[in-house]
């Protein structure tokens, strides 16, 4: 059984194929147990919360991006608290820091992070976590904070040693299909040393799709490309990664299969 541990399925690009209800429909057949449905900021988080409600296999997580940062505000925080209390949100986030942008707001990126961090302790919810260019920032952040629920590094795009250092903190590391590039060299190495019980796999869907076939819509169902290159790089079975992986993500998340 296939967890794909972080997808966007209410995102627009997937309307003209027929919309998260396509995709729920042929998960039994594309070999998908579970999915999480990750909210970016209030609107989507709200979408994720109700595809949760609808759909058996579909759980959600509810948090703002760091592209949003300033949507980050005491009422909206609210809001999020209040749909976090519903059935089947298992995780804050993806919430964190992202300063790929130029003129990135980092101040502000690190107060929206602060803040849903510390809604996520309230809560006794998991975190996931989205990094990009920003990992000093974070490892100072994470110096002074405990994780006792569970932290996922969304779609890992570091090295094998900030791999190993988070591990440490109790973090589960996710990878994408930014695994299977032809150049990355760097996340090879970090996929060979992230210990079993720490892995997950994602899509990221509709983003970020495999090779080999990368251009193009990516779909939840493109999760076994992650699984298969996992398994190349560690030198096991397919099976294997799938169970632990699987094993993972229903472990951090509190799925009930």
């Amino acid at each position: 059984m296939l967890i794909d541990s972080h997808s966007h399925i209410y995102d627009e690009e997937f309307e003209p194929v027929g919309g998260a209800q396509a995709i729920v429909d042929s998960m039994s057949a594309d070999g998908l147990g579970y999915l999480l449905a990750v909210g970016c900021d209030v609107p989507s988080s709200r979408q994720c919360v109700e595809l949760a409600q609808k759909y058996v296999k579909v759980y959600a997580t509810v948090g703002v991006h760091p592209y949003d940062a300033d949507t980050v505000t005491p009422e909206n925080i609210s809001v999020l608290r209040a749909l976090a209390g519903r059935k089947k949100v298992v995780a804050v986030g993806e919430i964190g820091l992202d300063y790929h942008r130029p003129n990135s707001d980092r101040t502000g990126q690190l107060a929206a992070m602060s803040a849903q961090y510390d809604l996520a302790r309230e809560l006794e919810l998991p975190m996931i976590f989205h990094m990009r260019d920003s990992y000093g920032d974070f490892t100072e952040f994470c110096k002074t904070r405990e994780f006792p629920n569970g932290a996922v590094l969304h779609c890992f795009s570091s090295s094998a040693e900030v791999a190993e250092h988070f591990v440490k903190k109790g973090f589960y590391i996710s990878f994408s299909g930014t695994v299977t590039y032809k150049n990355a060299v760097n996340l090879w190495r970090a996929a060979e040393a992230v210990p079993t019980d720490r892995l997950l796999i994602e899509t990221d869907s509709p983003y970020l799709t495999p090779e080999p076939i990368r251009h193009g819509i990516n779909y939840p169902k493109n999760v076994a490309y992650v699984r298969d290159k996992l398994a190349e790089l560690r030198r096991v079975s397919p099976e294997e990664i799938e169970i632990a992986t699987a094993q993972n993500a229903m472990k951090v998340f509190g799925i009930n299969g």
